[in-house]
């Protein structure tokens, strides 16, 4: 079953510790782009995030974005204390060598902003118990919620294709039956000029110089090996539809064959019945290619 490649899944996990929020959007591409917003600190788990959309998503931009929300205790940033004893012993020099004995509230928030003193965000991400497993855990499920969402929009997708694909096997079994009658109307014309152009002339109407003639016309609008492989590319093209793994390649390439067989119809043929249902297909394809792009 073909799947579409917009969609949006979303999936959210908390205990006392942390909170992980994660959504994925995704939309048209030929090719597979991967746009990951992720909170500092966390750049490790870049590589096995894009690993994971992979496995299930071959093309389109997908963007994915990260909330991660420390809670309860791991949610204090830790003071770093080796470095403060540093900080204050050094300030003890200087006090005592300007006969400061007493340390006030101002000169301690003073001591607590410099550098080193309180651990940054980083650390405190960093510290929380298997924070990159709760992480691929929570993106898992998102992407599972993506891809039902693709799966339920590819299914809407190839219903649509399917009623394209039965209306141009309509018209292109009307320009078949069509073809016979081309060649017979065309000899009658063809013989009703020659006729006029006699009238009143003492020329009898060679009829094996008419049958050349039409036998010539004839093979030169032959489309009925256009119209074979056109018929070949619709039935491949509802095969794919109900085949397992990605077609939107293969489904793009065959409406590009579908064009260049119907526009050779459409130029080999003049017979106006044969062109408006050509019109027809063409408006088939158009429909068809529309829908490819979007196809995983």
């Amino acid at each position: 079953m073909i799947r579409s490649m917009t969609g949006y899944g979303a999936a959210e996990r908390a205990d006392q510790d942390v909170r992980i929020a994660v959504e994925i959007r995704t939309v048209n591409n030929r090719f597979f782009k991967s746009v990951l917003h992720l909170p500092e600190g966390l750049g490790a788990v870049e590589v096995t995030l894009d690993k994971i959309l992979r496995e299930s998503i071959t093309r389109g931009t997908i963007s994915l974005g990260l909330a991660v929300e420390p809670r309860g205790g791991g949610a204090r940033v830790p003071v770093n204390k080796d470095i403060l004893d540093a900080y204050l012993k050094d300030l003890e020099g200087f006090a005592a060598a300007w006969g400061r004995k007493n340390y006030s509230d101002a000169l301690l928030g003073f001591v607590l902003n410099l550098p080193g003193v309180v651990g940054s965000e980083d650390v405190l991400l960093t510290g929380l118990e298997n924070l990159p497993g709760r992480i691929e855990a929570v993106v898992r499920e998102a992407v599972g919620r993506l891809n039902a969402m693709r799966d339920a929009e590819g299914q809407a997708t190839a219903a649509d294709m399917r009623a394209a694909l039965t209306e141009m096997e309509r018209l292109i079994a009307a320009v078949e039956a069509r073809v016979p009658f081309v060649i017979n109307e065309y000899r009658d014309r063809l013989r009703q000029r020659v006729k006029d152009l006699l009238e009143g002339v003492e020329i009898a109407l060679d009829d094996q110089a008419l049958a050349r003639e039409v036998a010539f016309a004839a093979e030169r609008s032959d489309i009925n090996e256009e119209i074979a492989r056109l018929k070949s590319h619709v039935s491949q093209y509802r095969e794919l539809l109900v085949e397992s793994g990605t077609a939107g390649r293969k489904l793009e390439f065959l409406t590009q064959e579908m064009y260049r067989e119907v526009n050779t119809i459409g130029s080999k043929s003049a017979d106006s019945e044969i062109s408006r249902h050509v019109v027809g297909i063409k408006v088939g394809v158009d429909r068809l290619r529309e829908q490819s792009m979007n196809v995983e």
